[in-house]
């Protein structure tokens, strides 16, 4: 029997996770197609640290993939040689009668996480830097930490190339036909014929799988950095990386990894992009609208200089519900709409793609996660054909 060949279109957050997987399974030929150079500085997944957590406000649901993935964070890093993840731990702080710390509670309690509960005294006490008041409490997650994305995802890349994976950069795909009888994929410079299709396309992915396009936006991230009045007070050695909510206002960060400043930024507060294409896009930023975001950030961190010293702005996919896409129709496997915390888990949706292009299962695959359970994510949108669509289910 001849091996399997499966192309994996996007080498960026999942894409090199999944061209690692993949590299590692027996009787496949992997093909990986970037469309820019590897390690590019347009993906989601730039911008110096990741937060790592196993506690989740998301849900309790992720935990079993993320206490996966942080197996395969320290494989990848012995395999390497190089130091992708921090186990500083992570701090998060909010009203312990808000919705998502009581989510971050259950999520500790069902699977029995190890972390430490803090109040307000405690806080204080621990975080000279940070503000906290008398309704807020804290939960320490001791098995998160930072990742280093980029060097995360090259590295993924490098080791999948060394275990015998084709690598195609600055090669753009422009099409993907699926026959029945394998998946034509059309690039810029060839046409390759394989069996099966792994689109990890990021921000790009709707124009090669347009049926997801009224279920994913892509939205800006603004990263911004700040620098301390006292710096031991935001070394690693004192304070974790971190996640807080207050009055409506959510902010995550890492402490000084730079060893000069602390990574302090929100979400998807900042709108969506200018063009279609996002490395076209106009990164400037209203000067006003930064330091009014700073501003915001000195209430809760009055230890760092309120207005940022640097800021990057980067791009990513969400859904409605904020739950990836994580499926299979016909011989093409789609990943799409991490939503902003799709990075920790990179190596085991790397995992769960290659499972559904070889195998057609992906036993640790969340219902959440597939196509018939998304719905379109801005109102009025024609949701398109009813789902499933030729869609592979898990068999298992």
């Amino acid at each position: 029997m001849p091996p399997l060949r499966v192309a994996v279109i996007g080498l960026g957050t999942t894409g090199s996770m999944a061209l690692w997987q993949l590299s590692r399974s027996p009787d496949v030929e992997v093909i990986g197609l970037e469309q820019f150079g590897l390690g590019h500085g347009y993906g989601a997944f730039t911008g110096e640290t990741r937060l790592f957590r196993t506690a989740y406000h998301e849900g309790a649901k992720y935990v079993p993939l993320l206490q996966r993935a942080r197996e395969l964070w320290r494989q990848l890093g012995q395999a390497v040689g190089r130091e992708l993840f921090h186990p500083y731990g992570v701090l998060t702080v909010g009203r312990e009668d808000s919705a998502p710390f009581q989510r971050l509670l259950a999520s500790v309690a069902t699977h029995d996480l190890p972390h430490q509960r803090l109040d307000v005294g405690q806080l204080r006490r621990r975080y000279p830097g940070l503000d906290f008041r008398e309704d807020e409490a804290g939960v320490f997650d001791e098995l998160g930490g930072a990742l280093r994305p980029e060097l995360a995802v090259l590295s993924a890349v490098e080791q999948a190339q060394e275990n015998g994976a084709a690598v195609h950069d600055h090669e753009p795909v422009l099409g993907i036909s699926d026959t029945g009888e394998g998946v034509i994929v059309t690039t810029a410079r060839r046409q390759l014929t394989v069996d099966r299709v792994i689109v990890t396309a990021g921000s790009w992915v709707t124009g090669l799988f347009p049926q997801i396009a009224d279920l994913v936006e892509v939205r800006k991230m603004v990263l911004t950095w700040f620098l301390p009045r006292i710096s031991s007070d935001f070394e690693p050695a004192r304070l974790p990386c971190f996640i807080r909510d207050r009055d409506g206002f959510h902010i995550f960060g890492a402490p000084c990894v730079d060893g000069y400043s602390v990574k302090i930024a929100a979400m998807d507060r900042w709108g969506t992009p200018d063009t279609e294409r996002v490395e076209q896009a106009d990164l400037h930023l209203d000067p006003d609208e930064v330091s009014d975001f700073g501003s915001q950030v000195s209430r809760l961190f009055p230890g760092v200089q309120p207005e940022p010293n640097r800021f990057s702005v980067h791009f990513d996919t969400f859904t409605a519900s904020r739950d990836p896409i994580i499926d299979r129709v016909g011989d093409v496997v789609v990943v799409a709409g991490l939503s902003g915390h799709g990075f920790k888990l990179a190596p085991v949706i790397g995992e769960l793609a290659r499972d559904l292009a070889v195998t057609g299962r992906a036993e640790g695959r969340h219902p959440d996660f597939t196509l018939a359970a998304h719905r379109p994510i801005r109102e009025g949108t024609d949701p398109g054909p009813a789902w499933p669509q030729k869609i592979v289910r898990d068999r298992a």
